[in-house]
């Protein structure tokens, strides 16, 4: 996981900056720019996604400044943003799965291989743009970048086919300049979230985005409108669909570093419910078949002091579930070190860091946003407690793994929104395409950066690419209601028990982070005040 921001000019684009991160920087020479302040701010940021490294770099005659953060989870240590034969500039954000990555390389430099490959002195320019293009869409995995063509001037950045990573841009409209950031806090300027799986393309000669779109995958993803009446194939998909999870989680474990991977936890945020309890469990028969290791997974679950409702983290339905779901998993596996994290957030300190994550969050802007991220800042921060339940006696915990998992995307795919339940076979498609093409929106974007302000990585197996072809192509829609699909996976394939039938409860209700005061009039698409 890292941090980019790129900032590109008209005229010079040289920006104040401290002297710790003039690493990169081509001389001393500082000269103020219209940029400096936006740029200023959003530093920060970026150096918070990236605790392990951070640089500035600017190069001779071109206008363009990159600041670059890096958390390393992979070996070689590869400090970004990286010039590649004086023809490109990289920053990269993320972590890729494509089979021809070899385990001990580094996502990163493949991708410098393949663009060390392409000749940007072809006179042919399409030819040179497709085959940037082409590299960008043969990436599989969760990744945000920005390509700069150095000779043919132009800036190619985007996110990956769903969004998994943050990313927004703006053109300031009286300067014409050009920024890109993965995060940004609330700023003077009109960020604009990126689109998943859109590549944007622009000119900086020209100061403008080449006006053809160009896709990674073909948009929307479309959902069958199969319908399996008898059930014939119902044990078909299931072992098929969990064949799909078992990968998806696996290349995200095995992708992590050894050193990391034996030396630190890995941790998910965990409401105890249907989706991460599939997850986790997956990833304990991932770490059975690794011999020798000992690895330790987090469960991170957070609940809030609510004076509303008067409760207290230890009462909310999430803490509750969480305990009873653990137990179940522990008993599954008892060869996995499993420790549940009770993350408790008292009423004083939501109120304090509430202006900040309203900050991290930007664009984003309603109530609902706030509920939600919130809930997942404490979760991902993971400063709690365990408890043993035999004694009652409990101790301070501090999270320790730097990758965390995440069950986002299952209600989008397999239909866990209660607003589906009563629909007809036709609206309950188009429902389900919606939901899956808006996800780096209405979700992704607002998560991510709020996550990763704590230094951490976060990985969706249910958003994996072949999860999401496979199940929106496959799976019969009937499979789809009150997600009856995946319930039979974690009640055949898992033995998940009690765990498969739990109702949906979203994260801001069962932590009880949502309507946190007396005015509980509030609508979740209320703008924040």
């Amino acid at each position: 996981m890292c941090g980019i921001l790129l900032f590109n000019s008209s005229g010079s684009c040289d920006v104040t900056a401290q002297d710790v991160y003039l690493e990169f920087a081509e001389d001393d020479k500082v000269v103020t720019s219209s940029g400096k302040d936006t740029i200023d701010k959003i530093v920060p940021y970026i150096v918070a996604r990236g605790p392990n490294f951070s640089s500035y770099r600017t190069l001779h005659g071109v206008n363009t400044c990159w600041f670059s953060s890096v958390l390393s989870l992979r070996q070689p240590f590869t400090k970004q943003s990286i010039v590649i034969d004086k023809k490109f500039v990289l920053q990269f954000n993320g972590e890729l799965y494509n089979k021809t990555i070899d385990l001990d390389e580094n996502d990163t430099q493949y991708i410098v291989q393949l663009l060390s490959n392409i000749d940007v002195y072809d006179d042919d320019k399409l030819s040179i743009q497709q085959e940037i293009i082409n590299v960008i869409k043969n990436l599989d995995g969760e990744f945000a970048y920005t390509i700069s063509d150095l000779v043919n001037n132009i800036i190619y950045f985007g996110r990956d086919t769903i969004g998994k990573r943050s990313l927004s841009y703006c053109i300031d409209s009286q300067t014409n300049e050009l920024y890109v950031a993965s995060v940004t806090g609330t700023t003077s300027k009109q960020f604009i979230n990126c689109i998943g799986g859109q590549i944007y393309i622009f000119d900086t000669s020209k100061r403008d985005f080449i006006v053809e779109p160009c896709n990674i995958r073909d948009v929307p993803y479309d959902v069958t409108s199969l319908v399996d009446e008898g059930l014939n194939d119902l044990n078909m998909i299931t072992s098929e669909l969990y064949e799909q999870l078992s990968n998806a989680v696996s290349k995200r474990i095995t992708t992590i570093h050894p050193t990391h991977i034996e030396n630190s936890p890995i941790a998910i945020l965990f409401s105890g419910g249907l989706d991460c309890s599939i997850i986790v469990a997956l990833m304990c028969e991932q770490l059975i078949k690794m011999p020798g290791n000992n690895t330790i997974i987090e469960l991170l679950n957070v609940g809030f002091e609510n004076p509303r409702t008067k409760l207290q983290p230890s009462d909310t339905p999430d803490r509750k579930l969480a305990i009873s779901s653990t137990k179940i998993l522990k008993n599954l596996y008892p060869d996995v070190n499993i420790k549940l994290i009770e993350v408790d957030v008292p009423y004083e300190e939501y109120l304090s860091i509430r202006p900040k994550v309203i900050d991290y969050m930007y664009p984003k802007n309603t109530e609902m946003d706030l509920s939600i991220a919130i809930a997942f800042f404490f979760a991902s921060r993971g400063q709690g407690f365990i408890t043993n339940y035999d004694d009652g006696t409990r101790h301070e915990y501090n999270r320790k793994g730097i990758v965390l998992f995440s069950g986002l995307g299952a209600d989008e795919l397999y239909g866990g929104y209660h607003k589906f339940a009563n629909k007809s076979t036709p609206e309950l498609v188009e429902e389900l395409v919606k939901q899956i093409n808006n996800i780096h929106d209405r979700n992704l974007n607002r998560d991510d950066k709020v996550i990763a302000e704590n230094g951490v990585e976060v990985r969706y197996p249910f958003l994996d690419e072949s999860v999401i072809q496979y199940s929106t192509s496959k799976i019969p829609i009937n499979y789809k209601i009150n997600k009856f699909i995946l319930r039979n996976v974690a009640k055949i394939k898992l033995n998940l028990g009690a765990i498969a039938e739990e109702p949906k409860r979203a994260i801001q209700f069962g932590s009880k982070s949502a309507k946190m005061t007396k005015d509980g009039n509030k609508n979740g698409t209320d703008i924040l005040k």
